[in-house]
């Protein structure tokens, strides 16, 4: 038996959440926006709208609102904040997918 076959060496990886939730750049996330436009919803979370972008709120997730292919694109001054609040809606929310805009915004 070999140790190294019975455990994923990508387990102890700090990059771990890369593995299961999805995050873009802000290139990828244009790049997407450009295809995808009426799809993806830019949410900011730290009131620091950008153009295009729509403060968080309560009312923003709910199904009533928004149809189930809706994208929203979260972004905060370091991803961070963006990826654990992603990490929260993801399994609360199945029906959207959040991505995470990874990397600062001062990066734009």
């Amino acid at each position: 038996m070999w140790i190294t076959e019975s455990y994923d060496p990508n387990a102890c990886s700090i990059w771990w959440m890369n593995n299961w939730l999805e995050s873009w750049t802000w290139d990828e996330y244009n790049k997407q926006k450009e295809k995808f436009w009426d799809q993806i919803i830019l949410v900011d979370m730290i009131n620091h709208p950008i153009p295009g972008s729509i403060t968080i709120t309560n009312e923003l997730f709910d199904p009533s609102n928004k149809p189930k292919w809706t994208v929203f694109a979260l972004y905060c001054h370091s991803g961070w904040s963006s990826w654990y609040i992603q990490m929260q809606l993801t399994p609360q929310l199945p029906m959207y997918k959040f991505v995470n805009i990874s990397g600062w915004i001062m990066s734009l």
